[in-house]
Order: structure tokens, then sequence, then C-alpha cells
């Protein structure tokens, strides 16, 4: 996808921090400020269901420093910093799970909530027994490969496809052993189960 480019002023005029804002499919939103960059991002995605959502900043993979306050610049983030950086760097994310998924009005808020569940797996900021991450991992399968078919895929066909930080055999098996019928539940009706 195309990135959008903004530019805005706070409230008060003064300086503009550029901003870079990854999305949850590793797209990217250039230059704005708080509830404005928010809405930008929003826009981009067609996102009409925001009250899930919010912009991060991270400190490292595994910290996450602060989620925007929309009413605040930028520069406020980083105002204790001696030098600002070049890029104002966030990221778009959930600020938690609803309650239940199968009440949610969209499919792109849907698809939101599932990519973000699937980074904070891989990304172990979230851990999971073997059993919910086989299901889970049934679902990327059947989302990315249809349905399962002997003929083509083939023995070790989940090598390729990330499921969990540290993929094990046992994983894989796990996954391939998933009956077709759960596999083809879908992931909306589960609802708090998750």
């Amino acid at each position: 996808r195309e990135s959008r480019v903004m530019e805005s002023k706070g409230e008060r005029g003064g300086n503009m921090v550029r901003c870079w804002v990854t999305l949850l499919d590793d797209t990217h939103i250039e230059r704005a400020v708080g509830q404005v960059l928010f809405d930008k991002v929003c826009e981009h995605l067609n996102l009409l269901e925001r009250d899930y959502f919010g912009l991060a900043v991270w400190l490292s993979p595994n910290t996450k420093v602060n989620i925007l306050e929309l009413l605040h610049s930028i520069e406020f983030i980083y105002k204790e910093r001696e030098q600002p950086p070049v890029y104002a760097t966030f990221t778009f994310n959930v600020k938690f799970y609803p309650p239940d998924p199968s009440l949610l009005a969209e499919d792109i808020t849907r698809y939101l909530l599932c990519l973000q569940l699937r980074s904070d797996i891989m990304t172990s900021r979230l851990s999971c027994p073997l059993d919910v991450l086989a299901e889970l991992g049934s679902y990327t399968v059947q989302s990315e490969l249809g349905e399962y078919d002997s003929e083509v895929h083939g023995q070790g066909y989940l090598g390729n496809i990330p499921l969990a930080p540290h993929q094990t055999p046992e994983l894989e098996d796990a996954v391939t052993e998933m009956p077709a019928k759960e596999i083809r539940r879908s992931i909306v009706f589960r609802g708090p189960e998750f």
C-alpha cells in the first residue's frame, strides 16, 4: 500500500516533529501530531471502531513506553529527551482486546485484532498453551493456504508458515491434527474463549 503523508502543526504552532507510524501490516504513515495523527491512521485503514486502538512508543520490542495521549502534541512525548529523534516513531496497535469479538461490527476491526494477536504471540509479548497455539495456528494456515489438500500441501508444509517464535515439530503436528471442522470454524464465533 502507498503511504499517505500529512503535515500538521500543534495547537501552539511550534516546530514539527516528523512522525513515522508502523501499521499492523508493516506499512507506514509519516508526519502529523496527536489526534490528527491517530485520525490519519484510522482514515488510512478505513477504521470506524477506533476505541480499541492507539499509537504507542516503544523503548524495545517488549517495552511499551506510552500510548499516545491524543490531546497532546507529539513534542510532549519527547520533551524529556535532550535531543528529539529525527522521526517520532509510533506503532499502531491494540490498546485492549474486546471481551467478545463476535460483537465487533467491522471485518477490518477483527482483522486488525487478529494481526495484533499474531504479532504479540510471535514477539513473545503474549504466550498461550500449545492447544490454543495450535488452534490459532490452524486459522493462520487456513487463511494463508485455504483448505488443506494432501496432494497440494504435502508433508512439512507448515515449516514455511511462522506460527510461534520457537516453532517446534510438536506444534506443527498439533496444527496438522486439528479436525477439519475445527479449522473451518471462524474465530469470530469463538467469542470470549480467546
